[in-house]
């Protein structure tokens, strides 16, 4: 009986440290993501001169989860009339907890908000690529730390394990 404690107090408590290194991974990959993301955008808005919401469905079939659910849940606020930097700023808001991301990522993302549709494509372009650029640097910085990150919370979450099976005994 006391065996199984033990393994299953090292098993939970490695489960849970791999947990925590799985969302460090997404991180980066949620950011290169949204990278893709706000690229279409820029392109839909410059180059197509797509209407916000049509441009929010065009990302929406080409975004993986949890974006396609961001940008689906944008393209109906924006179809019920709502302005789009206050739509943009909501569901950053109420969909924030789905992803992986930092409240720091969030600032830059939050960013776009601020002059989407209220200015004419070339303002919005020129906004677009600054946090493009803000984007890409931080995801540059997170790919290394993330890393490291995850390899220390997955022997973490093993090791603390082990040691609250050590104590117990």
């Amino acid at each position: 009986m006391i065996l199984f404690g033990c393994i299953a107090l090292i098993a939970g408590c490695g489960s849970m440290g791999l947990w925590l290194a799985h969302r460090i991974r997404r991180r980066p990959e949620e950011l290169r993501e949204c990278l893709v993301a706000l690229t279409l955008l820029d392109t839909e808005i410059v180059w197509g001169a797509t209407p916000l919401p049509e441009a929010f469905c065009v990302l929406k079939e080409r975004t993986d989860i949890p974006w396609q659910g961001f940008f689906s849940e944008l393209e109906k606020r924006l179809e019920r009339g709502e302005p789009a930097g206050e739509a943009w700023n909501n569901e950053i808001s109420q969909q924030s907890s789905r992803f992986c991301l930092k409240q720091e990522d969030w600032r830059v993302i939050r960013d776009i908000g601020k002059g989407l549709g209220r200015s004419d494509s070339q303002e919005q372009h020129k906004q677009l690529e600054l946090v493009l650029r803000q984007l890409s640097m931080l995801k540059d910085q997170v790919g290394i730390w993330s890393e490291k990150q995850a390899k220390m919370w997955s022997y973490l979450g093993f090791l603390c394990g082990i040691a609250g099976v050590l104590i117990l005994i």
